[in-house]
């Protein structure tokens, strides 16, 4: 069975191709020429504990109508290069900007279920601003059921090509795009009504194929072998859908609290052993129960496993969620410890964002490549949190939002753009 799933994407390979040609030792297939970025920062500050911070949450200081155009535009842009309507429905396409797919896809990818939970999410969130999204996600929702898991109904196949099938590696799951795409049906019935049965289907199928008996969200459904069944991707820790899971009510909901409670105790232990001064998480953890620790090198995807790299990127993202909603403070706590990590070690500057960090802050020789917007979005949703500095928080939260929404959609591939798009969302409140 084909283990490898496709989470990093584009930009991740993209990145080594980059750092190669600026002399790192890893190298990747030929892809287009990034533009020239501003040198990282070298080397992690001392340590300081952040002081405690209160519960008001940061946004931008451009005025809530001057953040919602911005979205607009960008929304318009992501639309046109990404998301397509065929293949008996709509789907996002990951190569929509010409660039190749990376990652364990195949050579052909139309789509993977991750993209696919992103566009149906960014469609219900988006209602308000678009006349098309109902139509829109329920094409999307068309597409999700012509391509259920071998497994069975409730999970969406990983990977499809190009000839409208599923790709011959491609019939089992990727966790997180079904936990999206759960989050988007019940988003989509507190808008419009109607997909009550489709949201609770699909989450029962996650409890029953995507969570393990440690109420740690699996790598897919395939992962109930070795080292894989006690393993779990940071990327898929997401509070937030678990708190609203809860709250749909069901015989479940206790279930939902407890992989909540499970995810937020284990990262956490992680983040203070293994990064106690950056509050940072590896991309895989593995050893459950026993001995929890980040992954060694070549655990799945590559050489940084255990690095916070491109799946654990959006750690902050999926805490920055719960955080709106909950005001849990484990979310709050984790965050200030990453905000103020990363605030110090740039110097406030979001152009000295790097693409790969060791967990104690460190800078690996393929993680130098700067300036890409999957990375500095995913700081700016996290930076909502602050980090109890309130004028240096706001001081923050402006230069990443500033420096997001400059980088034009030309810049990014499907992985940095529709993060991108994500955390707008998010900071335009809506």
């Amino acid at each position: 069975m084909k283990t490898k799933l496709w989470s990093r994407l584009g930009y991740s390979l993209l990145a080594f191709s980059c750092i190669t040609a600026c002399g790192g030792e890893d190298s990747a297939s030929p892809t287009p020429t990034p533009p020239a970025n501003t040198p990282p920062a070298p080397s992690p500050p001392p340590p300081s504990p952040p002081p405690v911070a209160a519960e008001t949450l940061i946004y931008p200081t451009a005025t809530l109508a001057e953040r919602r155009a911005a979205l607009d535009s960008f929304w318009q842009d992501w639309k046109r290069v990404y998301l397509r309507e065929g293949c008996g429905g709509a789907y996002v396409d990951t190569a929509g900007d010409g660039r190749d797919t990376y990652g364990d896809s195949a050579p052909n990818t139309l789509t993977v279920s991750e993209a696919h939970g992103y566009g149906m999410l960014a469609l219900a969130r988006m209602a308000d601003r678009d006349n098309r999204s109902k139509m829109l996600f329920d094409e999307m929702l068309a597409f999700f059921r012509l391509h259920p898991a071998a497994s069975g109904p409730g999970l969406m196949a990983w990977n499809q090509t190009r000839d409208c099938n599923d790709a011959p590696d491609g019939d089992s799951t990727a966790s997180d795009g079904d936990l999206d795409i759960a989050l988007a049906l019940y988003l989509a019935d507190e808008r419009w009504g109607g997909y009550a049965a489709d949201a609770a289907e699909v989450r029962q199928a996650i409890l029953e194929r995507e969570i393990t008996v440690h109420n740690l969200v699996k790598l897919g459904d395939w992962a109930t072998y070795d080292v894989y069944d006690v393993a779990s991707r940071s990327s898929d820790f997401m509070p937030y859908n678990f708190t609203v899971f809860a709250e749909a009510g069901g015989s479940d909901a206790g279930r939902w609290d407890e992989i909540r409670s499970a995810g937020y105790a284990v990262w956490s232990d992680i983040s203070a052993h293994y990064a106690p001064n950056t509050g940072l998480v590896p991309d895989f953890m593995v050893g459950m129960p026993d001995n929890p620790r980040p992954a060694d090198p070549g655990f799945l995807e590559g050489d940084y496993d255990g690095y916070y790299s491109w799946n654990a990127l959006r750690y902050p993202y999926r805490l920055a969620a719960d955080y709106r909603r909950s005001r849990d403070p484990r979310a709050g706590e984790s965050l200030r410890s990453i905000n103020f990590w990363i605030r110090t070690l740039t110097g406030g500057d979001p152009a000295r964002i790097a693409s790969t960090y060791r967990l104690d802050g460190s800078i690996p020789t393929d993680g130098q490549w700067t300036g890409e917007p999957g990375w500095i979005s995913m700081f700016a949703a996290g930076a909502i949190a602050g980090s109890g500095d309130a004028e240096a928080d706001q001081a923050w939260m402006d230069a990443l939002w500033a420096a997001m929404v400059a980088i034009p959609v030309e810049d990014g591939d499907y992985f940095g753009n529709t993060l991108k798009l994500l955390a707008m969302i998010d900071l335009a409140e809506m």
